[in-house]
C-alpha cells in the first residue's frame, strides 16, 4: 500500500501563471492583471452547556467575492461588455432593458426563482467563469469553475489633464457567485 502522505508535487504555487476566462465578456479576460481565489467559510454554532459553551459545525457556506482588475482598452470596448451586463440587469431607462438581458449570456431562457428545479444559470443573468491555474511549465493543472456569477461592482475611471506620466485605466470589478468547484487536469 502506497503512502499517500508523501507529496508528488513539490513545486510551489506561483501568482503570475494564470487566465480567467468569462463566456460573457470576453474581451475582458485578455486585459486581465489581477484576480483572487475566493475564500469560504463553513460557520459556527455555539453550544452551551453546564460547563463549557463549545462550538458545533455550521451547515452553511459564505463565499467571498471575486476580485478582478484589469487594463482598459482605449476604445472602453472591455470597459463596456461588463457595463452593458450590469445596466441589463439593473435596467435604468425601462423593463426592456432587462428582458432583453434574459436573452444574453451562456443559456438564455427565462429564469423564476419560485420554479422548482430551476436554477439562476437558466436565465441570461449569470454566466460560467473558469480560472485556470497553471504549473511551473505554463501547463493548465487547476480549472477553478465559478458558477452562476453575476457581476455587482465596477469601478469608474477618473480622466485628468494634469498627469505628468501616462498610466493606463485599470478597472475593478466584484462579482457573486452560487458556488465554486476545483477540476484538476492530468
Amino acid at each position: 500500500m502506497a503512502d499517500t502522505s508523501q507529496p508528488t508535487v513539490f513545486d510551489y504555487a506561483s501568482p503570475t501563471t494564470w487566465r480567467i476566462r468569462f463566456a460573457r465578456i470576453p474581451k475582458v479576460e485578455w486585459f486581465c492583471t489581477n484576480v483572487n481565489l475566493p475564500g469560504i467559510s463553513l460557520g459556527e454554532a455555539l453550544y452551551p452547556t453546564p460547563m463549557l459553551d463549545t462550538y458545533l459545525t455550521g451547515d452553511k457556506l459564505t463565499f467571498e467575492t471575486l476580485e478582478m482588475t484589469f487594463l482598459v482598452d482605449e476604445e472602453l470596448q472591455n470597459y463596456r461588455q461588463l457595463w452593458d451586463w450590469m445596466v441589463g440587469i439593473g435596467a435604468p431607462k425601462n423593463h426592456n432593458q432587462f428582458s432583453a438581458q434574459l436573452g444574453e449570456g451562456s443559456n438564455p431562457t427565462s429564469y423564476s426563482p419560485t420554479e422548482k428545479g430551476t436554477t439562476p444559470s437558466e436565465g441570461g443573468l449569470y454566466d460560467e467563469a473558469t480560472l485556470i491555474i497553471y504549473n511551473s511549465k505554463n501547463i493548465a493543472k487547476v480549472q477553478i469553475k465559478f458558477k452562476d456569477i453575476f457581476p455587482t461592482n465596477l469601478s469608474g475611471l477618473s480622466y485628468m489633464q494634469d498627469a505628468t506620466d501616462v498610466d493606463y485605466f485599470r478597472a475593478d470589478a466584484s462579482f457573486r457567485f452560487l458556488y465554486y468547484e476545483f477540476e484538476t487536469s492530468t
